[in-house]
């Protein structure tokens, strides 16, 4: 009790009303007092004036005025002028600094001389480094008398008039403490005296209560405001084990400033502050706050760490404070380990504690520190509040019944408990606002909720919220059955059918969504015919070829299954398979059955072999038979032929149609019967002795039937080439297989050497077949024979439409001599084009497509979705979505092409950089993304031998080492399309460029045009290192003003400009910021 009785004492001194008194500026007193005016002249003096001037900081002010009768001569005296008091109040440093006095002396007529007039004045300068000043004078600083001949002897004093000592807690702030001033041994406390005075007016010094003698204030306390204030702490008087000592024997500490005032010109008059030496509570370094476990739980806590344990014989308490008023206090019995405590049973809210202490004797402690002082705002813990929806399962026993929980309130992480109709816990999740128990079957569950702190809602009447909740599903799965299956009349028509029954699961309104699927090629069929039965729907397909069919019935919620529900046996969906068989293809295939035997015959026969379809099972043949032939390009019916074979034909085109039971029937192919060609007889005949050898003869036979017999003019001799050695005519009778004959005779002589000039046109593009070869053949013998290795049937002297490579012909001469000879066609290099790679457009975005050849002097032709378009450049503006092909030319004529397909977006994304037209080699070029739009991605596409420096969405540096022409772009992405942006920069040599300066203090940070060159509307941006004012001039080609903008207090702004007409010209755009000067140039072009 008594120490829970002390720490309330030292509490009540916590909460007296503080003085508002403020530390005031002194004020100086000047007295200025005379003695009488002394003549020290023979002569009578007549009338006397004086003025009295006060100075400070050049600025002189009148202090007073007198003047005085007629003086008698010399040695009288005669009256002193008034004294002089007046108060400065020293806030400016206002106090006089130089004293003037003037005078006017008129004498009285003498001798009948009139009377004259004589001036006189000097000044006085005051010391203002000294406290007190006290003078007396007669002369000024200049040597004169203040009257002409006479004296006047001056008495000045300038003091202050008063100086009082405040006490303020720490570093002054605050209001002045007027009880229970304490000097605590750690903490600093400040004392204030009355300002304004000269510095070495504050003599500060201290004595211990009871002591007879005064010190100065040692070295390590704190001045400020011209030593008017002193903040100091215990030990800076004297050592922690004195100080201590001090404290304990109870004895309070005096402090004064030694100077006269006017109030009090002894020492027994000084103002004296007296503080009460003590301890400091120790410090508050942290507080820690911990909310409510649970909402209203008031179980929150503040822990609070402290700088130091505690010392013997020590105790702290904490107060809590609701404006000045206690709350309660608590007793601090004991600190952790970490010098901390803790400030529990708290509920939300914010709170203000003051930390309270006793030392040795029940003493009270100092706890006047910001950090004796805890300020804590206790967020509330917000109540838990949950709810559910739930989605029943959407199929007969399926799997995909939901319930969402969204919780909100307590710590912010829950915990979800599933629990089934059994009251058996089948899931717990752990979420932070919502979370989705998936995957659930039909039937009953229960929903709890707890937060992290196992804290859970209520309901009105305050019981834990627990959730019910039952999930749904159809009574029955989807089904469906076969009703009925036509079959089609021929194996490849489409007048079959089928019908099926569907019913079950969730229908639609008007029945199920059906697809029937031909597993043959995968196409998909839709019913054409539905109609209501009960409860189900009878659906029919029909127009249907032969086939295996598939039947899929899915009901009104299979859309929104997942996959895994789709894909799992599912009672939304139900599938049957049907085969709709046909006839076997109905088949005729007309095969010769008895050749013709000669040129001209009529005894050859045909068979008609048929199959398939459905065949007539009571009639003698199968099927019928209608036979035709083929003249002039019509079929004429034999009419007399009407069975499977047709006889007596001769050589021709013939067709037969057979008729199935199903009245289906089919046209056979041609068949032509053909009958031996013409027998003919030519011969190769090669002249003996060519170079002297042996000669012959061989006969060429075509047309009949082969194998031929052959029967020389030559005894024994039958076969088909005959050697001879002289020339002459033979004679050749060849029989063939069939007994049809031909005679004919072979005439022989002597040939010369063969001579060959070919003629040469080489393919003119690659892999073109437009080269040609002719050869001009004379000598040897002629007819000349000529085959080609690469063709053996070709034999003509002129072949065309040949690709590149190499060609030999063989040329023999009627004498049989025959030459080998070799040409070359020679390949040209291969045309190619490349074209930039597809992209999708953004909306109302343009880009460009590029081409690229590898030869020269190519021209270019654009085609979108096939219609040609106006461009003849590499590059297209491409602003639509097409297919885009571009066709290249060399001056050969030939060609290459490429082709790329540009899709088309809605998204907008429009792109825009900036960056200088041109720069000094190796400065660093600034890129900026000046785009409204934030894309998804970004992309810099940077010249080759860009170094970069720094690289951003917002912003590119780079250097190049080579001047140039360059291009800086800036693709980006959003969504499924892209735009691209470039920028054209011109690097020169170093020093033609002038820019901001870049030196420290230079405003101007950025100033940029795009782009450059221009066909008239370009952008410039400005961006300063601060809010400035600044002027901005376009000047035309001629520098004429055409355009100025001023505003004031930008840092970052764009301007918009646009140069009408068709006029090229170099304009220049001006930046002034104060007295920085900046100038671009902007090339326009003409449009």
């Amino acid at each position: 009790m008594m120490r829970k009785k002390i720490l309330q004492i030292v509490f009540i001194w916590l909460i007296i009303i503080l003085s508002s008194q403020a530390q005031n500026n002194g004020r100086y007193k000047l007295t200025l007092s005379f003695d009488r005016v002394h003549n020290t002249n023979s002569n009578p003096m007549g009338w006397l004036d004086f003025e009295f001037f006060a100075s400070s900081k050049g600025k002189e002010e009148l202090l007073g005025k007198f003047q005085h009768g007629p003086v008698k001569d010399s040695p009288w005296w005669g009256r002193q002028p008034p004294t002089i008091v007046k108060e400065y109040r020293n806030e400016d440093g206002n106090a006089p600094d130089r004293i003037r006095i003037w005078s006017k002396k008129e004498t009285k007529p003498l001798f009948g001389i009139g009377a004259k007039k004589y001036y006189a004045q000097d000044y006085k300068i005051l010391d203002r480094t000294l406290p007190y000043i006290n003078l007396s004078f007669d002369h000024g600083d200049q040597g004169h008398s203040f009257i002409n001949k006479m004296l006047l002897m001056v008495h000045l004093e300038l003091i202050p008039v008063s100086i009082n000592l405040h006490y303020f807690h720490n570093q002054g702030q605050g209001s002045e403490v007027s009880v229970n001033r304490m000097l605590p041994d750690k903490d600093p406390i400040t004392l204030k005296a009355t300002k304004g005075f000269v510095e070495a007016t504050y003599q500060w010094e201290y004595r211990i209560v009871g002591d007879p003698t005064w010190a100065p204030l040692p070295a390590g306390v704190s001045y400020s405001e011209g030593k008017s204030v002193v903040t100091l702490k215990g030990e800076d008087l004297m050592s922690e084990a004195d100080y201590r000592a001090l404290i304990v024997s109870g004895k309070s500490i005096a402090f004064r400033i030694n100077a006269i005032t006017d109030e009090a010109r002894t020492e027994s008059q000084y103002k004296i502050i007296t503080l009460k030496p003590t301890l400091t509570v120790p410090h508050i370094v942290s507080t820690e706050m911990q909310q409510e476990r649970c909402h209203n739980s008031q179980d929150a806590s503040i822990y609070v760490r402290l700088d130091r344990a505690l010392k013997p014989n020590e105790t702290i308490g904490i107060a809590r404070l609701i404006g000045n008023i206690r709350e309660r206090v608590d007793n601090i019995e004991a600190l952790d380990a970490n010098n901390g405590f803790y400030i529990r049973g708290l509920t939300a809210g914010s709170y203000t504690f003051a930390l309270l202490g006793t030392h040795s004797n029940g003493l009270a402690a100092y706890a006047q520190a910001p950090s004796h002082v805890i300020n804590m705002t206790i967020t509330e813990r917000p109540a838990i509040t949950h709810s559910f929806t739930k989605k029943d399962v959407s199929c007969f026993a399926g799997t995909d019944g939901a319930i969402t929980l969204t919780a909100s309130g307590g710590t912010g992480r829950f915990k979800a408990h599933l629990l089934d109709a059994s009251g058996t816990e089948i899931r717990t999740q752990e979420f932070s606002s919502t979370t989705t128990f998936s995957r659930l079957p039909a039937g009953q569950y229960t929903l709890k909720v707890y937060d992290s702190n196992d804290c859970f809602a209520k309901d009105g009447g305050g019981n834990e919220l627990i959730h019910r909740v039952t999930l749904a599903e159809p009574s029955e799965a989807v089904s469906v059955l076969e009703e009925a299956v036509v079959s089609p009349l021929a194996y490849n028509s489409s007048d079959g059918s089928i019908s099926f029954r569907a019913s079950g699961g969730t229908p639609l309104a008007n029945g199920y969504q059906v697809r029937i699927i031909r597993l043959s090629d995968g196409r998909s069929f839709t019913p054409t015919s539905v109609r209501p039965d009960g409860g189900a729907y009878i659906y029919t397909l029909s127009n249907i070829s032969r086939g295996e069919y598939q039947v899929i019935v899915e009901d009104a919620r299979f859309d929104a299954l997942a996959p895994e529900d789709k894909n799992a046996p599912c009672g939304c969906r139900a599938k049957l398979d049907i085969t709709l068989n046909a006839p076997p293809p109905l088949d005729v295939e007309v095969k010769e059955s008895r050749f013709v035997s000669c040129h001209g015959d009529s005894n050859g026969e045909i068979t008609a072999h048929a199959k398939g379809g459905r065949p007539h099972i009571a009639s003698r043949l199968p099927y019928t038979y209608t036979w035709y032939k083929l003249t002039n390009g019509s079929n004429e019916e034999l009419s007399q032929q009407t069975d499977s074979i047709a006889r007596g034909l001769s050589a021709g085109q013939y067709q037969v149609k057979i008729t199935d039971a199903n009245n289906i029937s089919v046209l056979s192919t041609i068949f032509t019967l053909v009958q031996p060609e013409a027998l003919s007889l030519k011969f190769k005949v090669i002249s003996p002795n060519c170079s002297g050898g042996e000669g012959s003869i061989e006969a060429l036979v075509t047309g009949g039937t082969a194998p031929y017999s052959y029967e020389w003019n030559k005894e024994g001799e039958t076969n088909s080439s005959l050697r001879v050695n002289e020339i002459g005519t033979y004679f050749l009778r060849v029989t063939d297989s069939r007994g049809c004959t031909i005679d004919a005779t072979a005439e022989v002589s002597s040939p010369d050497a063969l001579v060959v000039r070919p003629e040469l046109v080489h393919p003119s593009c690659f892999g073109a077949s437009n080269g040609s070869i002719k050869l001009n053949i004379s000598g040897g013998t002629s007819p000349y024979t000529i085959r080609w290795e690469d063709s053996p049937s070709l034999t003509t002297r002129q072949r065309d439409k040949l690709q590149a490579g190499e060609y030999v012909a063989l040329i023999s001469d009627a004498a049989g001599c025959t030459l080998r000879y070799r040409l070359s066609l020679t390949q040209p290099d291969e045309l190619k084009v490349n074209l930039s790679e597809a992209f999708t457009l953004c909306k109302d975005q343009s880009r460009n497509l590029r081409a690229t050849s590898n030869q020269e002097n190519v021209s270019y032709s654009w085609l979108r979705n096939g219609q040609p378009l106006s461009e003849t450049g590499k590059e297209l503006s491409v602003s639509r979505a097409g297919t885009y092909r571009v066709i290249v030319t060399n001056e050969g004529s030939c060609t290459a092409s490429a082709e790329v397909i540009i899709r088309e977006s809605q998204t907008e994304l429009p792109i825009d950089i900036t960056a200088p037209s041109s720069v000094d080699l190796g400065a660093e070029i600034h890129v900026v993304n000046i785009s409204q739009i934030k894309a998804d991605r970004l992309k810099w596409h940077l010249p080759v031998g860009a170094v970069v420096k720094s690289q951003s969405d917002e912003r590119l540096i780079f250097t190049m080492n080579s001047a140039g022409i360059y291009t800086v772009a800036l693709e980006g992405y959003l969504g499924d399309c892209s735009t691209l942006v470039s920028q054209r920069i011109e690097v020169l040599p170093a020093g033609s460029v002038t820019l901001p300066d870049d030196k420290a203090g230079a405003m101007i940070k950025q100033f940029l045009v795009t782009p450059n060159p221009t066909t008239g509307e370009f952008k410039v941006f400005i961006e300063l290192r601060e809010p400035q004012d600044f002027t901005l001039r376009l000047l035309s080609p001629t520098m004429v003003e055409m355009d100025k903008k001023a505003l004031k207090k930008v840092q970052v702004q764009t301007f918009e400009y646009e140069l009408r007409g068709n006029t090229s010209g170099v304009y220049t755009v001006e930046l002034r910021v104060g007295e920085e000067r900046s100038l671009l140039k902007v090339t326009k072009q003409g449009n």
